[in-house]
């Protein structure tokens, strides 16, 4: 499936369809989220978090690695790989994973390890265009496909 956003706000409707889905998903959702330097990947996040209730401060991860939060019950960390060198030095950030609790983990930079293969996993890779920023959406979760499906994002016919 693919997305064509060409605004901010379409952005954050894209954020905010996302964040309805983890509402009511009660599985580990990994979502991993790939494009280049820049191309919106934290900002996604941004705007899935504060649909899903967050009013403070979103930063990006690149020197951090690693960001939790706490929303509602549901435990969220956001990474951001781009500055480690594999699978090893992100296996020494000690991130321990409980695929049985609700809750959400953000892969930026995701060909940097290799995929958990558990939980529910997305995918989202954000591409550069001229006229756009294309959102190519994998996942085998249908219920997650069919609530990216209907959001309406005002574009330009």
């Amino acid at each position: 499936m693919e997305i064509n956003i060409t605004k901010l706000e379409q952005t954050e409707a894209f954020g905010k369809a996302i964040a309805s889905f983890l509402v009511k998903s009660n599985d580990f959702n990994i979502i991993y989220l790939g494009g280049n330097l820049g191309a919106g990947k934290t900002t996604l996040v941004r705007s899935i978090l504060k649909a899903l209730g967050w009013s403070g401060a979103v930063k990006s991860p690149t020197f951090s690695i690693l960001e939790e939060y706490h929303i509602n019950g549901i435990d969220i960390f956001h990474t951001d790989l781009y500055r480690l060198d594999g699978q090893n030095d992100f296996d020494m950030l000690g991130l321990e994973i409980n695929q049985n609790k609700r809750g959400i983990l953000f892969v930026e930079w995701p060909e940097k390890i290799e995929k958990f293969g558990i939980g529910n996993e997305i995918y989202i890779k954000l591409e550069d265009r001229i006229e756009c920023r294309l959102a190519k959406i994998h996942s085998h979760d249908q219920d997650f496909l069919g609530s990216i499906d209907g959001i309406k994002l005002n574009n330009p016919v």
